[in-house]
């Protein structure tokens, strides 16, 4: 026998019955939590979703996608709280235990999303295809895509969406570890950028000897911050 916690204290998420207390045992397994607390929210389609509370010891600091990265790679995806806040203390009920039940009212201020429009190109064109496949408007850059949309179809329109557009194979998982326009977006950056590096290393590796060493050596003549000025013979 295994004991999992109280059947009412369960969560459904989307007809999917969670322990809370597998999560908590998850992250109390990160170095930096001294407390955590899985409970349930409201969801406008799934009827309930997943958030957690968690206190930090003494001098430590994660972020919650810290947390999502390292709870995804010890328990399912679809057990993973779509936000994890952090607090001082996590609210008791009269007799002193926690109450998961009541939570989501309790540190509704805690939940609250704050807007903030996306600032980056890559944030602007993946905030834009996740309003598409939602039919909705004015999703911020830290908007939790699963906070507001539907699960795993939709998810799965938003890298294939993404995937013609950017013309990259980006597996679906990302979607679940990176899962605002903030985190992807930076990702997705970070992806280009070493792909441009990689192109270029391969054009290089292409010339001739003799003209990989022209270059090299005129890009040793050239000062840092002063490109070379183009020349009649050049």
């Amino acid at each position: 026998m295994f004991i999992t916690g109280r059947l009412k204290e369960q969560i459904n998420r989307g007809g999917e019955k969670i322990a809370p207390r597998e999560i908590d045992e998850a992250l109390m397994a990160y170095p930096a939590v001294h407390q955590a607390v899985a409970f349930a929210v409201p969801h406008a389609s799934l009827g309930e979703d997943i958030a957690a509370a968690v206190v930090l010891r003494a001098n430590s600091s994660c972020s919650e996608a810290e947390l999502r990265t390292f709870l995804l790679d010890r328990i399912p995806a679809f057990k993973v709280p779509t936000r994890i806040i952090f607090v001082d203390d996590v609210p008791k009920g009269p007799t002193g235990k926690i109450q998961r039940i009541g939570l989501a009212d309790r540190l509704a201020p805690f939940l609250a999303f704050v807007y903030e429009p996306p600032v980056t190109q890559m944030e602007k064109c993946i905030a834009k295809t996740m309003e598409e496949i939602l039919g909705r408007e004015g999703l911020g850059r830290q908007d939790n895509f699963f906070c507001v949309g539907r699960r795993l179809f939709a998810a799965t329109q938003v890298i294939t969406r993404l995937q013609q557009t950017l013309a990259m194979e980006l597996p679906l998982p990302l979607l679940f570890r990176l899962p605002t326009p903030a985190l992807l977006g930076t990702h997705l950056d970070q992806l280009i950028d070493a792909r441009a590096t990689d192109m270029l290393a391969a054009d290089l590796a292409a010339l001739p000897p003799e003209e990989q060493a022209r270059l090299l050596e005129e890009a040793l003549r050239t000062p840092l911050g002063h490109p070379r000025e183009n020349s009649d013979d050049s």
